[in-house]
């Protein structure tokens, strides 16, 4: 009587535990606010004509409309030459405001190496890319930490971002 009255309460409790696992994973995952995913016939001629460009011997891989600091943008992900790459591109004008390029994580400034060796507390399975957005440098460093993968931006100087919010999902094991 006892075993069935302790497993009417464990399983429950056990299930309710697994749920909300899996919701805060899901929950956990990265992504751009008030972003739409698009696809090119529907961005205007300039923005499409910039895609188009830019991403010459690659493949787009997706693309958000979004309204950064005012103005509709896209965030086109792409691959070109291997790499993986980003762009802001305006829908007005089609100018390319941002990019954003894989590098090797050796190729980073020695003081965002040692801030982003600090802040995961190693350097193995660290990627890097480099952004430039609205005259800006900075580089973003993802990576496991504490069983999640974790990406953070930091300035040149290696101080973390005022602007980026450290976003955190589960690691995959696919």
């Amino acid at each position: 009587m006892k075993r069935n009255i302790s497993i009417q309460i464990f399983a429950p409790i056990l299930a309710f535990g697994v749920a909300g696992l899996v919701a805060g994973c899901a929950s956990s995952t990265p992504h751009k606010e008030a972003s739409v995913r698009v696809s090119l016939p529907e961005l205007s001629g300039a923005a499409r004509a910039t895609v188009d460009k830019v991403t010459a011997g690659g493949h787009v891989d997706q693309i958000d409309k979004e309204f950064e600091r005012g103005k509709l943008v896209y965030d086109v992900e792409a691959t070109v030459g291997g790499k993986h790459v980003e762009y802001v591109i305006a829908d007005t004008d089609g100018a390319v405001l941002g990019t954003e390029t894989s590098i090797e994580y050796s190729d980073l400034p020695v003081a965002v190496r040692a801030a982003a060796e600090k802040f995961f507390g190693h350097a193995t399975g660290l990627k890097a890319m480099k952004g430039v957005e609205y005259g800006e440098t900075s580089y973003e460093v993802t990576g496991p930490k504490n069983g999640k993968a974790v990406e953070v931006t930091f300035t040149p100087e290696g101080k973390r971002a005022p602007y980026q919010i450290v976003s955190q999902g589960c690691l995959s094991t696919r």
